[in-house]
C-alpha cells in the first residue's frame, strides 16, 4: 500500500504528540513492506530541511510563502512583533490563503508521482490556529481518514473554554469531509464527537510506541526516586504533584524527585515548602536515551493530566519497566487497570496522590509487581507493530468500503 500521512510537525524539530505518533507509525509502515510518504505545510520559522529521508519514509517540508531563517528564532522580541504586525494587519490570513492552495497543488503531485492509495491526517492541522476566518482545508482526490489526537475544539472545551466560531466550521470540515475518522483513544472519539456535531462511527486506534526500550545500565537504580516527565504547565498536573510532594517528602525524608521537561521551573517552585525544595531536580528537556535511563532507574513515574487526547509517557515509563501513577482523567483508564498494572488518582485530589507515592515508595513488592504487569500490558496491547497492523486493517475496509 502508498500511505501518505499529512504532518505539520515531524521529527526532527518542534513537535508534540502528533509528530511523535507519525514518525512511530510511518516507520513502522515501511518496515512492514509499505510506501509511505510524510508531508505537511509548515508554519513561519519551524527552519529544518525542506526534503529528506528518515528510516525509509520521504518526508516533505512545505511552507508559508513569508517565511526564512530569520523567523526561527520564535520568542525573540522582534520574531514576535514582526509575526503580530503580520496577523493584525490581515498578511497572515492572505498568506495562509495562498500558501493553502500552493500545498494542494503538491499533495496532488505526490498523490499522482507516488500512486497514494490513500492519506491520513490528524484532527489538528497547525495553520487553523493562525486564522482570523474561515479557510477550510483543501479537499483531495483520493480517500482521506482523519486520527483525532486532540483538535484546538477538543482541548478547549476540555478546558471549559469557547473556541472561535471559524476554528470549530473549519475542524468540523476536517471530520465532514473524511472518508473515515478514528481516534487515538475511546475518551478522545466520545469527546470529539460531541464538541464537533459528528455523527459518524468513529474507530478506536491507539497510538503505539517502540516497546523495544535499551536502556543505559551506567546509571544506579534509585529505590526513593520518582520520575515525571512533560511540560510544565497546569494540563499535565505538575502544580498538584508539586504539592503532593511536600507531603511525601514529610513522610520520606530520602524521597526525591525528577522533573523532565520545558516550562517555567518557578511557578512549579512556588508550590513547594521550603523543605521540599532540595528534594527536587529540574532536569529541563532531555533526548529519548536520558529519558529512558531516568525512567527506567526510577521507583516510580508520576502523571497526574488534567486533559490528553491518548499519553505516550505513561506507556514509556510501563515499556521501561517503571511502576506509574496516572491520571484518572480523560483516557487514563484506557491506559491503565487501577491496582493491576499502574495506579489512577484524581488529579485533585492532592492527598490521594500523595498517598499514592507514600504507599509505592514503601512498598517495593507492590511497586515491582505493577511494573512487571504495566510492562506486560504496554506489550501487549500498544506496541507501535500490532498498532500499525490494526491501522492497516482499517485502511482496507475503508478502501473497500469506498
Amino acid at each position: 500500500m502508498n500511505i501518505l500521512y499529512l504532518c505539520d510537525e515531524y521529527p526532527p524539530g518542534p513537535h508534540g504528540g502528533i509528530g511523535t505518533y507519525v514518525q512511530l507509525i510511518a516507520r513502522q509502515m515501511v518496515k512492514l513492506g509499505h510506501k509511505v510518504t510524510v508531508a505537511g505545510l509548515y508554519s513561519r520559522g519551524y527552519g529544518g530541511a525542506d526534503e529528506f529521508e528518515d528510516n525509509g519514509v520521504k518526508v516533505f517540508r512545505y511552507r508559508w510563502g513569508i517565511d526564512g531563517r530569520w523567523f526561527e528564532n520564535r520568542q525573540s522580541l522582534s520574531v514576535r512583533i514582526v509575526n503580530r504586525v503580520l496577523l493584525d494587519a490581515g498578511i497572515t490570513q492572505q498568506d495562509i490563503k495562498k500558501s493553502l492552495a500552493i500545498y494542494q497543488e503538491k499533495l496532488e503531485h505526490i498523490v499522482a508521482s507516488g500512486q497514494i492509495d490513500i492519506i491520513e491526517m490528524p484532527d489538528y492541522i497547525d495553520y487553523i490556529r493562525f486564522c482570523s476566518s474561515y479557510i477550510p482545508f483543501p479537499e483531495l482526490s483520493v480517500p482521506v481518514v482523519v486520527k483525532l489526537n486532540g483538535s484546538i475544539t477538543y482541548f478547549s472545551a476540555e478546558a471549559g473554554k469557547q473556541v472561535a466560531p471559524h476554528v470549530l466550521k473549519m475542524e468540523q470540515h476536517i471530520l465532514t469531509s473524511a472518508a473515515a475518522v478514528s481516534s487515538a483513544s475511546a475518551y478522545t472519539a466520545a469527546k470529539s464527537a460531541d464538541y464537533l456535531s459528528y455523527n459518524k462511527p468513529i474507530g478506536v486506534l491507539y497510538n503505539g510506541i517502540d516497546t523495544n526500550i535499551a536502556i543505559e545500565s551506567n546509571a544506579a537504580h534509585n529505590d526513593k526516586q520518582v520520575v515525571f516527565t512533560g511540560s510544565l504547565v497546569q494540563k499535565k498536573g505538575v502544580f498538584q504533584l508539586a504539592k503532593a510532594w511536600n507531603m511525601v517528602v514529610k513522610e520520606i525524608p530520602d524521597a526525591r524527585l525528577l522533573i523532565l521537561g520545558k516550562g517555567p521551573v518557578d511557578k512549579v517552585a512556588a508550590f513547594l515548602q521550603t523543605y521540599a525544595k532540595s528534594s527536587i531536580t529540574f532536569k529541563g528537556h532531555v533526548n529519548k536515551d536520558e529519558l529512558y535511563t531516568c525512567l527506567a532507574h526510577s521507583a516510580v513515574a508520576v502523571f497526574p493530566s488534567y486533559a490528553e487526547a491518548f499519553a505516550l509517557a505513561p506507556l514509556e515509563a510501563m515499556a521501561c519497566g517503571t511502576a506509574v501513577i496516572n491520571s484518572n482523567r480523560t483516557s487514563g483508564p484506557e491506559l491503565i487497570d487501577d491496582g493491576v498494572n499502574g495506579l489512577l488518582v484524581d488529579p485533585d485530589d492532592v492527598e490521594q496522590l500523595a498517598s499514592a507515592i507514600i504507599n509505592l515508595l514503601n512498598e517495593p513488592e507492590k511497586r515491582q509487581q505493577l511494573a512487571l504487569t504495566g510492562n506486560e500490558k504496554v506489550k501487549q496491547c500498544f506496541d507501535i507493530d500490532i498498532v500499525a497492523r490494526q491501522t492497516l486493517q482499517f485502511y482496507q475496509e475503508v478502501l473497500a468500503n469506498g
